[in-house]
């Protein structure tokens, strides 16, 4: 299903071709820049930073112009103006970028919490959005009974070990921190360990991102912006729900997703977490470039 850590190519390997840069708009961002054609935005998770989607840019590039970019608050973007709100600002961010770039319209991918920014994205903004790939996405909250015995998962359980993890970023607690959202640790590499802790070693961002954290697991502001069901019923571009078998969150969840949006489809990828585009990164690749392709 996947090559192993030691057969993969090294981060700079696969963005060799890529442009990397910091534009400046509203906001303070950086891109990974590639290929051309349609545009394909790529939007991280919590926590994480462009280089999460480093083992597909190149080869969606191969087929569109992809925009991968670091959320406000992550990587090496802008580490002021923390807004616990979150969502509404990463979405202004993302139209941000839009605009210094002259993209009009884009299929957004987000992965886990750029999953939640590009449902509200579609929802605020639809004409600016041609698809949707939401891979293992969060902030969405089907209906109660809706998935017979699911129960959403404790997630502020998390915060005491994520806020460790940004006071002393250690190798070894990186390591751990990321070991936890795949189905096998072992592929896991030493290089994308390093790469989280050299970002997180930049004491403005551990400092942000404690802030940020603490709301994402645990606070009710974001909340606000959850996706129910009558919500997504209202999402109308075609849309490509991309889930891991093992993820922490269960395929019917994702399934259940699929068959709200107004055009959805779904794909599982078999021994798979959350971090379904590094893990299943072959796989994920072939199935989101023919979903694309094929609209």
């Amino acid at each position: 299903m996947s090559r192993s850590p030691a057969e993969r190519d090294p981060y700079w390997v696969e963005l060799l071709h890529t442009q990397v840069r910091l534009i400046q708009g509203r906001y303070r961002t950086r891109i990974i820049e590639a290929g051309s054609g349609p545009a394909l935005f790529l939007l991280h998770g919590t926590g994480g930073h462009a280089e999460n989607y480093a083992l597909n840019i190149a080869a969606l590039a191969e087929h569109f112009h992809v925009v991968a970019m670091d959320f406000l608050w992550h990587g090496r973007s802008q580490t002021e103006g923390f807004d616990p709100e979150v969502i509404p600002p990463l979405v202004d961010q993302v139209c941000d970028v839009m605009d210094q770039l002259g993209i009009e319209r884009a299929a957004f991918e987000g992965q886990s919490m750029g999953g939640w920014v590009a449902m509200q994205l579609a929802l605020r903004h639809p004409e600016k959005v041609r698809a949707l790939v939401l891979t293992t996405t969060m902030g969405y909250a089907p209906e109660d009974g809706a998935i017979p015995g699911y129960v959403e998962p404790d997630w502020a359980s998390n915060l005491p070990s994520s806020l460790e993890v940004l006071r002393n970023p250690s190798f070894e607690a990186v390591r751990t921190r990321m070991a936890r959202i795949l189905a096998n640790p072992a592929r896991l590499t030493d290089e994308a360990i390093r790469v989280r802790q050299a970002l997180y070693q930049q004491p403005a961002l551990a400092a942000v991102q404690q802030l940020f954290i603490a709301e994402y697991l645990a606070g009710d502001t974001i909340r606000r912006h959850t996706v129910t069901d009558a919500m997504a019923r209202r999402i109308t571009p075609p849309t490509l729900v991309y889930w891991g078998d093992r993820n922490r969150t269960p395929p019917a969840l994702g399934e259940r997703l699929a068959r709200q949006v107004q055009n959805g489809r779904f794909h599982c990828a078999a021994d798979t977490g959350h971090w379904a585009q590094y893990e299943s990164a072959g796989e994920h690749n072939r199935v989101v470039a023919d979903f694309l392709r094929g609209l």
